[in-house]
This record gives C-alpha cells, sequence and structure tokens, in this order.
C-alpha cells in the first residue's frame, strides 16, 4: 500500500513538470538536446497499465561486452526492477559487430515480454548511416527512454597548454587540421566531433581509436594532442593532471563538472548532441507490457540510491521519458545525425 501511495505521489509530482516539458519542447522546434529539470524528470506515463507481467525472470541483452557505459546502467537498474516486480532481471550481455549481434538477437526473439533490449541511439544511428546494419528504432516496441548522456567532451594533454575552450578555438581556427584528435570511427564521438567542428569554424586530424585508456596513453606519450569522449570515462586522468577538459557537447553546463565550458557556451550553434539509452522489446510486443515497465523506470528516478549510483560513476542525473514520448525524441537525435552523414567517412 505504501509503495502505491509513493508511486501515485511520483507520478503527481512529475506530471507538473512533463507541462513544462513539452512547452518549451514544442516551443523550441523540439531540439534533440534537451536535458532533464532541476528535479531530474522531463515526463511520465500516466496510464495504468493492465498486465500481470512479468511472471518469471526476464532477460536483458546489453549488446557490448561488460564494462562499459551501456552494461552499466543496465545493471544499475536490473537489482531495482528485480525488486519492484518480484522476479529477476538478469542482464545477459551479446557483444560484437558495434552491438548488432545483441540488438538482431532482440528483435528476432519471441515477443513475449520476457527479452529485452538495453541500447543507445549513438551506437545503433552510427550502424544505420553507416551501413552496418538497416535495424533502427522503430524496428523495436521501444518502452521508454531511461538516461541521456550529453557529456561527450573534448580534452588535451595538459602539457600542450590549452588553458580552456576559448584558447582552443583561437589555436585550431588559426591552425587548420594542425592538431590531432583521438575519436572512434565511425562512432557518436565522431559525429560529436564534426559536429563541434562545423559549428565551430575549426578542423581537427581525426586519429581512430577506442577506450579512454589507450587514448590518454597517446596523449601522454605526446603522440596525439586531443580526445574526445564521455567525460566519466576521461576523469581519472583530468583529475590526475594528465587532461584538461575543453569543451562539452551540451547546451547546459553539468553541475559535476561546471567549470567545463559547453558549445552553447561558446557560440557553437547547434553543435550540441546527446545519446539517449531506452528499454526495448521484439516488434509485436503487447503494449501493456511497455507501459508497465516505463511506470516503474519511471518511479526508479526518485530512487536515492540509484540517483547516487549514476552520479559517481559518470557524473549523470536521471532522465526519462515514457512510450508517448519516445518516438518524437528519438526522430530528432536521428535527424541531427543523419545529416551529419555527409561530412562522415567510413
Amino acid at each position: 500500500m505504501e509503495q502505491s501511495k509513493n508511486r501515485t505521489k511520483n507520478k503527481k509530482m512529475v506530471l507538473l513538470l512533463v507541462i513544462v516539458f513539452f512547452g518549451v519542447f514544442v516551443g523550441c522546434g523540439r531540439q534533440n538536446t534537451q536535458e532533464p529539470t532541476d528535479g531530474g524528470f522531463t515526463a511520465i506515463n500516466n496510464r495504468v497499465s493492465d498486465t500481470n507481467w512479468p511472471t518469471r525472470p526476464v532477460t536483458i541483452v546489453v549488446p557490448f561486452a561488460p564494462g562499459g557505459d551501456t552494461d552499466f546502467y543496465a545493471r544499475a537498474y536490473a537489482p531495482f526492477l528485480s525488486e519492484y516486480f518480484g522476479v529477476p532481471f538478469e542482464v545477459v550481455n551479446i557483444p560484437g559487430d558495434a552491438g548488432t549481434y545483441g540488438a538482431s538477437y532482440v528483435n528476432s526473439s519471441t515477443p513475449d515480454g520476457y527479452t529485452m533490449l538495453f541500447y543507445h541511439t549513438g551506437n545503433m544511428f552510427t550502424n544505420v548511416i553507416s551501413g552496418n546494419t538497416s535495424l533502427n528504432w522503430r524496428d523495436f516496441a521501444i518502452s521508454n527512454i531511461s538516461n541521456f548522456d550529453n557529456a561527450t567532451v573534448l580534452v588535451a594533454g595538459t602539457q600542450f597548454g590549452f588553458t580552456d575552450a576559448a584558447d582552443f578555438l583561437a589555436r585550431a581556427r588559426a591552425n587548420p587540421g594542425g592538431y590531432r584528435v583521438a575519436t572512434t570511427m565511425p562512432g557518436f564521438s565522431f559525429f560529436v566531433l564534426r559536429k563541434m567542428e562545423l559549428a565551430g569554424g575549426f578542423s581537427l586530424t581525426p586519429v581512430s581509436m577506442a577506450g579512454a585508456g589507450l587514448m590518454a596513453e597517446a596523449i601522454i606519450n605526446d603522440e596525439i594532442e586531443l580526445a574526445i569522449g564521455v567525460y566519466a570515462v576521461f576523469r581519472p586522468f583530468i583529475e590526475s593532471g594528465d587532461l584538461v577538459p575543453l569543451l562539452v557537447s551540451a547546451e547546459r553546463r553539468n553541475p559535476n563538472f561546471r567549470y567545463v565550458a559547453t558549445v552553447e557556451d561558446m557560440g557553437l550553434a547547434g553543435a550540441a548532441m546527446g545519446r539517449a539509452y531506452f528499454f526495448a522489446f521484439p516488434p509485436g510486443t503487447d503494449d501493456a507490457i511497455l507501459h508497465r515497465l516505463s511506470d516503474v523506470v519511471a518511479d526508479i528516478q526518485f530512487n536515492n540510491e540509484y540517483i547516487a549510483t549514476i552520479r559517481d560513476a559518470f557524473d549523470a542525473r536521471p532522465f526519462f521519458l515514457p512510450t508517448f514520448a519516445v518516438d518524437g525524441f528519438l526522430q530528432d537525435i536521428w535527424d541531427s545525425m543523419y545529416q551529419m552523414s555527409d561530412y562522415i567517412e567510413y
């Protein structure tokens, strides 16, 4: 009974925010870079789900190897989902082909609600645009958007003397192609890099490299000057003084690293770009299952343990969109990435 009261209270709190969110969302031309309010929420599903799902263990497929950000977020959710529903939610890693193996596995699974995918738009959209796969978001029954990352940051080696974003932009514009930057090609960080370059009027020389450790090592060894990736994976090297963060791909500053300028701060109009993480099922899954999972994921956003977990590990804040808001939000991110395809070399 107490849990039911709390859930009702949470829904009422977030329903106040959804009115504000959609007012801003529509008024700004459906920008794909919307961030959560200070309360951490943007919307909630107020539909009552009519299903007794689940009645047995549920498999959450992560289409990458253990240890990455997608795996982390899925495993952060799993114990809360298990507690809410009273059945195990088990994370299974099916890596391969930049996420397409795991995604294909879920897409072809029985649509009974017991096999679902935890994925993000960064890899999904990159794979489609590059021709690696044709599977896009509309080939799945998506329950909700559960996380949003717009903390892709450009960093430089401390020894190269870049002091801040303004200093970097001045030097990069004066020396086209003169600085090397580690990025994953093709990958989401490369899309972000190209957006920054086009909006900022500068060009860097990309060097394809995977993993923050390898990137940091290359910078420390003076092999390259810059790298681009998620702030949290560079954080140990920033804290050690080996790297200096210059520019982050967001519209508003992250409260966990307010000292880092955003592309909006520096006048790089339209350069903000983020990736959305989502729970999805095979096509044909009962809508009631999608809505029931959405309701519970919405509630988890209020859990203090969950909030601390994602903050401490990835400098992230709660972010959630319910079933009815998924398609429009993902369409905006897709449009933003697809328009960059002419500038991406594969």
